[in-house]
């Protein structure tokens, strides 16, 4: 008897989860009645399906994860095939044997998608937290699929950007061109960013399609950034971490320092991290992520005060870079004040009471 696994993608509306799909045959034909288990490895939760008269079967809107998926019926042996990724979109072929032996299969490579004509490429949680991702940014890690192109200022990669983290180009796509979605939901706002970023500690995996997927992933002319968030399992898990750039282990500017400014008090946080776990084993399960940053930036500017003279009207000494007189005229008559001076009536009483504000 032979057991033909597919792993593929729902048709539900901008659809987060997964579907498994196959049937089931023997030397003489398709097999029906086989029932069927589909186990997460994390969570232990469980779905049970039967075969149909054509041997075929269906699990449909799976959560992302690891699976088991297990094959019995009387006169056959039963057959385990575990490390099943939903949402990888895989064919999984499992020999099963005759009589009362039993195999165990744990991962095969994947082979292409024939399912749909839907392809993408996952970014699993190992990878989210292994790969460089400029500013701690989850959609950044995506140029690492091919034709993925940041066209933004790199200085601006931060987590907490989204302008930026929407400057990308997928398959030669317009930047701002594509979609996002967080769990199923579009997170696109109006200008076509994405409206939030997922901390890289919340997500089970992310899925970039460039160039071919469904009709459910419309409303883009590049790709699509779908992202999947991370749930409790059957044992206690979570991750921490922190960076920092604190004032003492900075150098000054090169400038500020001939000139004998003091190194400005500017100094950088970042920390965060997740937990998850059970609630009720093998029922309910909870997850929290958080990431917070905190950033002090000094900038330099020069600003030309009034004078105590100019401050009262009198601009009969005020000058321009060449050393000439400014002139200042009347805007009722367009006619300049005499010697220059603006008489006590003319001034503006609201706008004098705002330069005792000015140093």
């Amino acid at each position: 008897m032979l057991l033909f696994v597919s792993a593929v993608g729902n048709a539900a509306g901008q659809g987060f989860q997964g579907g498994l799909r196959g049937a089931v045959k023997d030397a003489g034909g398709v097999v029906p009645g086989v029932e069927l288990t589909l186990t997460n490895e994390a969570t232990n939760k469980k779905r049970s399906t039967t075969t149909n008269d054509r041997g075929e079967y269906v699990f449909a809107s799976v959560e992302p994860g690891t699976y088991k998926v297990t094959a019995t019926l009387q006169g056959y042996k039963t057959v385990d095939q575990s490390g099943i990724r939903i949402g990888t979109q895989t064919f999984i072929v499992l020999e099963v044997g005759a009589l009362a032996e039993s195999i165990t299969v744990v991962g095969q490579s994947p082979v292409i998608e024939t399912a749909n004509a839907s392809q993408g490429t996952v970014l699993d949680s190992s990878a989210l937290q292994t790969l460089p991702a400029p500013g701690r940014n989850a959609f950044m890690i995506g140029v690492t699929v091919p034709t993925v192109i940041p066209t933004g200022d790199t200085q601006f990669n931060r987590q907490q950007d989204q302008t930026n983290a929407s400057l990308l180009s997928l398959g030669g796509g317009t930047r701002r061109g594509n979609n996002y979605t967080l769990d199923g939901v579009p997170i696109t706002d109006m200008r076509n960013r994405a409206s939030a970023n997922p901390t890289i500690e919340a997500l089970e995996d992310l899925k970039v399609q460039v160039h071919t997927y469904d009709a459910e992933m419309a409303r883009t002319g590049g790709g699509t950034f779908n992202t999947t968030a991370k749930s409790g399992t059957n044992l206690m898990h979570g991750s921490a971490f922190f960076q920092m750039r604190p004032v003492w282990g900075q150098e000054n500017n090169y400038f500020s320092k001939i000139a004998g400014l003091a190194k400005p008090n500017s100094p950088y946080y970042l920390g965060g991290g997740g937990l998850g776990g059970p609630i009720v084993k093998n029922r309910t399960f909870f997850f929290f992520a958080t990431e917070n940053y905190h950033d002090v930036q000094t900038r330099n500017a020069t600003t030309l005060m009034p004078t105590a003279a100019e401050r009262a009207g009198d601009f009969s000494k005020t000058t321009n870079a060449s050393g000439a007189p400014v002139i200042i005229f009347d805007p009722v008559t367009r006619q300049p004040f005499a010697n220059n001076v603006i008489p006590a009536g003319r001034i503006n009483s609201v706008a004098a009471a705002m330069l005792k504000y000015l140093p």
